[in-house]
């Protein structure tokens, strides 16, 4: 197994198990609302967190990927070899690199209305 597959597998568990967190504060956060234990402001005020934290977490998806991307073009630069193995993985790593970086553009813009709204409630 190469260097690549095995950061890419350890790299993408560490990133499963992040999520997974993140999905974890999102849920407690909407039984709070729902229960009422949060008020308005401090739901909105934890919304902004939350997604604070997805963005983060989306960015560094971003740049594994990108790393990704460029330690297999870089092999493959070094070593000569661009054989079906090699263009497999930077077709997959480019398009995962795309949808990651669609859904942090995506997420950049939820944040923004998230503070809009808690800038809104405060007043």
């Amino acid at each position: 197994m190469g260097l690549i597959t095995v950061v890419g597998m350890l790299g993408g568990l560490v990133l499963v198990l992040l999520a997974r967190r993140v999905r974890a504060a999102a849920e407690r956060l909407l039984a709070d609302e729902r229960s009422g234990v949060a008020g308005p402001r401090e739901a909105a005020r934890a919304r902004v967190e939350q997604r604070r934290r997805s963005l983060r977490l989306c960015q560094a998806v971003c740049g594994f990927m990108g790393v990704l991307l460029v330690a297999v073009l870089g092999r493959s630069a070094v070593s000569g070899e661009w054989g079906g193995t090699s263009a497999y993985y930077a077709a997959v790593f480019g398009v995962l690199l795309v949808v990651s970086a669609v859904v942090l553009v995506r997420l950049t813009a939820d944040l923004r209305a998230s503070e809009r709204e808690l800038d809104a409630s405060g007043e």
